[in-house]
């Protein structure tokens, strides 16, 4: 696999126009700017050292299995988390890759994904279908591999890539799942960017998304309150259905699908080929606390004949796209990261528009 190389600007090019826009970014940090208490949480993935900060599922579940070939922060490229995985899935009990933090109560998760095939430039998984990377809440599971049993899982998420169409497209997927029975939407998308939000507010997950040079648009709406107080929110990437499909998922989840197989796996069907063939990256990662307008408050957010599109895009869509930048890392991101002292306190969050969102 061919890694991306697009290094349009170096750390030092990023910096030095930090402080060059220092003025600018003191006169827009005005006490009017809206207070976020999940802004810590934000990456703008310009620091290497921010990935300690993101939880793997795998991980944290004692998985033995590390399914993604690449997973790093401005490395193979500049100013993105690039995620690569391996033969994987999210469906059903397919637990895949998850690069998450844990939130409480109501949140919004921003990003911007760009994927594409191994090289670099087609559309990614034709040959093995359901190659898509995006956005997923999930509720945590206390288990190990010894403890684990099927019919747990529980999530939503939002992705971009290809799924089955014919002719071949790009295409968005959007699942909810409820005791590991997955319900899927594929749909079209225009091409190999887009701009993903997630929301949970109370019982409900709305998923947004907007193309390039569109408006933001509400993607779906989902009754969630199975969902726990605390959920775990971030990155998803998954490809090769085709070839995951003949595994049963403890396997799957149990091991890194590649060729050659871990002595003790036996492929169940050996003439199906490995075909694993996504490149997954991440501009950023924005959390924001998103506040319910009074006139919403008990309305059912599932109901668009209650609730508009129009209603949940004055408060979330653009509106709820904060960048993460304070003063602390105006002029290196990496000062705020894992410990490093600030040059400055942190300060309020930057209002929407500042001229650093991407």
């Amino acid at each position: 696999m061919r890694k991306g190389t697009s290094m349009s600007h170096s750390r030092a090019d990023r910096i030095a126009l930090r402080a060059a826009s220092l003025g600018a970014a003191l006169l827009a940090l005005l006490p009017t700017a809206a207070a976020n208490d999940l802004r810590s949480l934000s990456d703008e993935f310009e620091c290497a050292d921010s990935l300690v900060e993101w939880l793997r599922v795998n991980a944290v579940e004692e998985w033995n299995a590390d399914q993604l070939e690449i997973c790093d922060v401005d490395a193979t490229q500049a100013g993105r988390l690039v995620m690569v995985p391996h033969t994987g899935t999210w469906f059903q009990d397919w637990r895949g890759p998850l690069a998450y933090k844990e939130v409480e109560g109501d949140f919004v998760l921003t990003t911007r994904v760009h994927v594409s095939a191994h090289d670099g430039v087609s559309i990614p998984g034709v040959a093995a279908q359901f190659s898509l990377a995006g956005l997923m809440v999930r509720a945590p599971r206390d288990i190990t591999p010894a403890t684990w049993t099927p019919g747990g899982e529980n999530f939503v998420f939002l992705s971009l890539g290809y799924g089955n169409a014919q002719p071949a497209t790009h295409q968005f997927e959007v699942k909810t799942t409820v005791d590991s029975n997955s319900t899927l939407i594929l749909s079209t998308a225009p091409g190999p960017t887009a701009m993903l939000q997630m929301a949970r507010i109370g019982p409900h997950v709305i998923t947004l998304r907007r193309e390039p040079g569109q408006p933001w648009q509400v993607h779906g709406r989902y009754f969630r309150p199975d969902l726990p107080e605390r959920v775990q929110i971030g990155f998803v990437s998954y490809t090769d259905w085709a070839k995951t499909s003949v595994f049963s998922p403890f396997v799957h989840n149990s091991n890194t699908l590649d060729d050659p197989l871990p002595p003790d796996v036996v492929d169940p069907a050996p003439g199906v080929p490995f075909r694993p063939d996504l490149i997954a990256s991440f501009d950023f990662a924005r959390f924001f606390r998103p506040e319910l307008p009074p006139r919403l408050t008990g309305a059912n957010l599932n109901d668009p004949g209650e609730v508009s599109d129009e209603a949940l895009l004055a408060f979330l869509g653009q509106a709820a796209n904060r960048p993460a930048f304070a003063l602390s890392p105006l002029l290196d991101p990496c000062l705020s990261v894992t410990g490093k002292t600030p040059l400055f306190p942190p300060g309020p969050t930057l209002p929407p528009g500042f001229p650093f969102g991407r």
